[in-house]
């Protein structure tokens, strides 16, 4: 009975939680960002600060990773046919809710914050190079049509500045083989002349949402305006050997989106949805 009674109040502790993080009030409810706490890493002595809320959902629990880590270990990132390996340093998602006791979860976004390393010959800090490293993995990534189906990546390409940091932001809009579509918004920075930092945020989209896109933006942007990176000299004296270097990219010319289309197997679960959705609209129509 004790064992019980120490489960029911832990459960109950986490969804009271739940509860009191999100606003009382509204028609898409996000975690407070009042609430979030400040999540810091060490990179070889670069670094980062993000504010981000503590709570994932009622059935997901945050990703833990080591706060402090040796970018120069090759052994810590996953290069597989590529010359260029990943590691997660943060993840987590949180439910995103609609108006109370009415709207119950409208959808969920997932965060993973990725450290990167390229071991090609590359100067990320050289003016276009990170932009041409995203496109090329990119064009690795959803070339597979194995996992995925109608693709359009790198739409709304950018530069931004957050807190002195110059940021390439871009959106992904992914359909899947077997689970739901998603919007990404992707903020990509270099940290050395062969490191760069994803801040990754996965909409889970569907219809409940989609009146609320724009509004999903918005709090990602929010998050992201709490980033900050503090760099030691031997970063700086990198940035300022590639600034007197001059690279022949066409500045300016807005990129364009890589797209995939790709037709679903009848029966599938893409082909079910796709049909769904497609009655869903010539209903709506008729009425």
């Amino acid at each position: 009975m004790r064992t019980f009674t120490t489960y029911f109040l832990a459960i109950q502790h986490v969804s009271t939680s739940l509860i009191m993080s999100y606003p009382l009030l509204g028609s898409i409810r996000f975690p407070k960002l009042k609430d979030a706490k400040q999540c810091s890493f060490n990179l070889s002595d670069i670094r980062v600060t993000i504010n981000l809320h503590p709570l994932s959902t009622r059935w997901r629990e945050e990703g833990q990773f080591q706060s402090q880590l040796n970018i120069f270990d090759d052994d810590a990132f996953g290069f597989e046919a590529s010359d260029i390996g990943y590691r997660p340093c943060y993840e987590s998602t949180w439910d995103i809710k609609g108006t109370p006791l009415i709207g119950k979860e409208l959808s969920d976004l997932d965060f993973r914050l990725i450290l990167a390393k390229c071991n090609n010959k590359d100067n990320l800090f050289i003016s276009g190079s990170l932009l041409d490293i995203v496109k090329s993995e990119s064009l690795q990534l959803f070339n597979d049509d194995k996992y995925y189906l109608n693709v359009t990546a790198l739409k709304e390409v950018e530069d931004t500045a957050i807190n002195g940091l110059n940021f390439t932001f871009h959106t992904n809009e992914v359909e899947y083989k077997t689970r739901g579509d998603s919007i990404e918004y992707i903020w990509t920075i270099s940290i050395t002349e062969k490191h760069f930092l994803q801040f990754i945020f996965s909409l889970t989209e569907n219809d409940k949402i989609q009146p609320h896109i724009s509004s999903v933006k918005d709090y990602c942007t929010s998050i992201m305006q709490t980033v900050q990176i503090d760099f030691p000299d031997w970063v700086e004296r990198e940035k300022a050997a590639a600034a007197s270097v001059s690279k022949e990219i066409n500045q300016g010319v807005a990129m364009e989106p890589l797209i995939w289309k790709r037709e679903a197997e009848t029966g599938s679960y893409l082909d079910f949805k796709r049909e769904a959705s497609e009655k869903a609209k010539q209903t709506e129509e008729q009425n």
